[in-house]
């Protein structure tokens, strides 16, 4: 016979016959384990949503930074080459003009006067030689990059390279490319290339020794030679178809600055400079000295 009272069934007829006595706490550890994760990942994905912006943000504007950059650098280099072409027309202009005056003189004086016309002929040839080795002299400059060379020791050694001819050279040229504009460096450049080339071609320089530096705001440079030097004083300028000092006369008042001549028949010829530099770019070069 079957036990009975081991199995039984209650069936509540009402939802009042069914009483909680207590309930199981929400907190169970496996929920809150599942919680915690869903906030580590929410964190997590936060972070690295944040990073990735941060980076994005970063990049595009070091992006924007540089082409800002190149821009106002593009505009510089514009202004830059455009007062060389300008400086490069009015040299060109002025010995043009000079030249065409002597051959006027050559046509008033060739019958009148044979010695007078061969005078201002020899002049005009002597202008028109120094017109073309003017424009050679910046082509070259422009072709090799000469003026954006870093190294202001080596910027100048190519630029006299096609001219001293084995003359041996001693540069010394502690002047920061960056203090310098491309104005300033192509007029550095070609006022030592001037020197460089009157002190072999008329002083028959055995050595020349090129010194610059930064100081009170000024570039100070030197070119000096053991030729034969001459006699300031009596120098040939201009009327004899002599462009070299008075060229660099009107390069160095370009730039406010000052220019001395030390030379004696016999003694050589050592010629001091000093340029203007922008007050933003000295400070930068006297620390760059430090």
């Amino acid at each position: 016979m079957q036990d009975v009272s081991q199995r039984f069934f209650l069936v509540p007829r009402t939802p009042d016959d069914v009483v909680i006595v207590s309930r199981l706490p929400w907190w169970t550890p496996v929920r809150l384990m599942i919680l915690l994760g869903t906030f580590a990942t929410a964190l997590l994905v936060v972070i690295v949503w944040n990073v990735s912006l941060n980076r994005r943000a970063k990049a595009k504007g070091t992006l924007l930074a540089k082409e800002q950059i190149a821009h106002v650098t593009s505009e510089l280099k514009v202004s830059e080459r455009t007062r060389l072409a300008i400086e490069l027309h009015d040299m060109l202009s002025q010995m043009l003009s000079g030249i065409s005056m002597q051959i006027g003189a050559v046509r008033k004086f060739m019958d009148a006067n044979r010695d007078k016309a061969l005078h201002h002929l020899d002049i005009a040839s002597k202008t028109l030689l120094t017109c073309r080795e003017s424009l050679r002299d910046c082509l070259w400059d422009l072709r090799n990059h000469t003026i954006e060379e870093a190294d202001m020791n080596k910027a100048i050694r190519d630029t006299l390279k096609p001219h001293v001819d084995g003359t041996p050279l001693a540069i010394r040229f502690n002047v920061p490319r960056d203090c310098l504009s491309d104005n300033a460096a192509h007029a550095i450049l070609s006022i030592v290339r001037e020197l460089v080339v009157n002190a072999i071609r008329h002083g028959a320089a055995k050595s020349i020794r090129i010194a610059g530096t930064v100081e009170g705001g000024k570039v100070l440079f030197s070119v000096a030679d053991d030729g034969t030097g001459f006699d300031p004083a009596s120098a040939p300028g201009m009327a004899q178809g002599h462009f070299g000092l008075q060229g660099i006369r009107e390069r160095v008042e370009g730039f406010d600055g000052e220019i001395d001549v030390e030379s004696a028949p016999g003694r050589g010829t050592k010629v001091a400079i000093a340029l203007n530099l922008p007050k933003n770019t000295s400070t930068h070069a006297a620390d760059e000295q430090d």
